[in-house]
């Protein structure tokens, strides 16, 4: 079996932009405690980038970067809560990605995943923002620290060998024990702006009513000083 890099991001940021996952994209402080919750930036990136076509039924986008290549954007069903895209429009969109590992307390519920979605305005321009948390967790089999390997098994009984290239997760990999459970967090934090269309300023102006019979009347306008005075 080829060993599969499990505590890395292999993926490039344009290859898919899953808009399914950090509230405010910080990272987890990289604290070194026994088995501690470990968290790194994997993938960062932005790009401009031109719709193609919207698939209404699945929330899929595609898009085509300038350099033109083609790469997808997967509204989640809460679209509304995202400013509405259509084709031809010009996007701004920046891709953070970050990896965490935890060991799993004894007894303690499998995570779930999470996704969450904003919208608001960029130099009155519509903005999104798509930030999702896929979670797993998996159960060590054995672990190479030599080699810096580790075989895992999910929940749904797939056994794979992984390869820990990240330094920050390898403290962990040596305290790994054969059973722990260890939850695995990938984030994916997508934000957009919408550059080929501004948002006018909504100006009332809102005149309260005099009192019954009463008059407005402008206020007098003082008349210029005569030569001489």
């Amino acid at each position: 079996m080829n060993p599969s890099t499990f505590f890395r991001s292999g993926r490039s940021c344009r290859a898919v932009a899953l808009a399914a996952m950090m509230s405010g994209c910080a990272v987890t402080a990289l604290v070194a405690e026994p088995a501690a919750a470990q968290s790194v930036i994997t993938a960062t990136n932005s790009t401009i980038a031109t719709v193609e076509t919207v698939d209404s039924t699945t929330g899929e986008v595609l898009l085509r970067a300038e350099d033109g290549d083609l790469f997808t954007l997967d509204v989640p069903l809460k679209r509304h809560a995202l400013p509405h895209l259509s084709v031809g429009d010009r996007l701004n969109i920046r891709v953070i990605k970050t990896l965490d590992a935890t060991l799993a307390a004894p007894d303690s519920p499998a995570p779930e995943s999470t996704t969450s979605t904003a919208r608001g305005y960029a130099n009155r321009h519509p903005h999104g923002t798509l930030v999702t948390f896929k979670r797993r967790r998996v159960s060590v089999v054995s672990t190479d620290v030599k080699t810096h390997t580790l075989t895992v098994i999910d929940s749904a009984g797939t056994q794979r060998e992984v390869v820990v290239k990240q330094k920050i997760f390898q403290p962990m990999l040596a305290q790994l024990k054969k059973d722990d459970k260890v939850d695995v967090t990938t984030m994916e934090a997508v934000s957009f702006t919408v550059l080929n269309r501004v948002v006018a300023p909504n100006v009332s102006v809102q005149q309260q009513a005099g009192a019954a019979g009463s008059t407005v009347v402008a206020p007098a306008i003082p008349a210029p000083a005569s030569a001489g005075q």
